[in-house]
């Protein structure tokens, strides 16, 4: 080192690497058993859940960064299930036969038995980005999303049907009322309708305002709601001829709307939920500390409920019973 035939830089610079050599090896390694802690737990801090559902015997979870997670006891304990990457959970949902179907922003489904154990990935054909995905009575998967795209299997995926309206829409909510009765709903305020068990669909009235819909349910062909930007909930009692606002005393978006028995609760921003209570919202504390927002949630029986989110959260909420609600009113 002591060699002056080298450049003053070339010196120093060996110099430097010599000394953050040996202060590199006085330095402790650092503890990564906090990480590896975190990482073995089936919920972690940064999953981000962004959709959830629940056959009546299993409930499942699942998050932006392909994993879902599943529950066979009510949320006491959590399976974590890592899918093959690249994948997004971006919506989830029950069929009627006890099945799961995850939908993937990837253009895939994940369809999984009645105990939420083993997942399977099928394609879909579309280059459309997808955002919702519900299941009918016939055990029929539906998903929806942009361009007004519509595609259906009657087979959890292995093939599919087209129904593209051709329009430059995103749709962001599907749900079957019943065996014949559908609606969807989407950007610009679309609304579209199917009587026949969607084998075709008719557009309604647009929304008023180009309203996007974050979250739609309705409790038959006439009755229903949808949540949108800046916490505006809207109310129809004609199927969809008319939309009546409705306060919001929370003010913050609702990104899912959830029925439980008679009631139907709104997830939200910061965490906040409502209740609509003989037809007006009001605010409910569920007693949680959750930090972000909550994404979705799923009906576990008629006095609880599973609601999931950003930061990891996941929980299951336990209802007042009926007699306290209207000793509250």
């Amino acid at each position: 080192m002591n060699d002056k035939s080298w450049p003053a830089g070339a010196r120093a610079a060996a110099a430097a690497l010599l000394l953050g050599a040996g202060l590199a090896g006085c330095v402790p390694a650092p503890d990564l058993a906090p990480v590896q802690a975190e990482r073995s737990k089936p919920v972690q801090r940064f999953d981000a859940f962004q959709s959830a559902a629940s056959n009546g015997k299993a409930i499942v979870a699942g998050a932006a960064g392909g994993v879902v997670v599943a529950s066979g006891d009510a949320g006491v304990t959590w399976v974590r299930h890592a899918l093959a990457q690249p994948s997004s959970v971006v919506a989830m949902t029950h069929c009627p036969d006890g099945s799961f179907a995850a939908l993937d922003f990837y253009k895939k489904v994940w369809t999984a038995g009645a105990d939420a154990a083993t997942w399977t990935a099928r394609a879909i054909p579309t280059r459309s980005d997808l955002l919702s995905i519900t299941c009918d009575p016939a055990n029929r998967l539906w998903v929806v999303g942009a361009q007004t795209s519509i595609l259906s299997s009657a087979d959890k995926g292995v093939s599919w049907k087209t129904q593209d309206l051709g329009e430059d829409a995103i749709l962001t909510t599907a749900q079957f009322i019943d065996a014949n009765h559908a609606v969807i709903t989407g950007e610009f305020g679309t609304l579209l309708t199917s009587a026949d068990a969607g084998a075709s669909w008719q557009p309604q009235p647009p929304i008023p305002n180009e309203f996007y819909p974050y979250a739609a349910w309705f409790a038959d062909a006439q009755t229903g709601w949808v949540s949108g930007l800046a916490g505006v909930i809207l109310h129809t009692a004609d199927g969809g001829k008319t939309w009546t606002p409705q306060t919001n005393p929370t003010a913050a978006p609702m990104y899912a709307l959830v029925p439980l028995g008679a009631e139907l609760y709104g997830l939200g921003a910061g965490g906040r939920m409502v209740m609509l209570r003989d037809q007006q919202w009001v605010a409910f504390e569920h007693g949680k500390s959750i930090a972000a927002h909550l994404a979705a949630g799923a009906a576990l029986d008629e006095r609880s409920m599973l609601v999931a989110g950003a930061g990891g959260a996941l929980g299951v909420i336990n209802l007042p019973a009926r007699a306290a609600l209207a000793a509250a009113r």
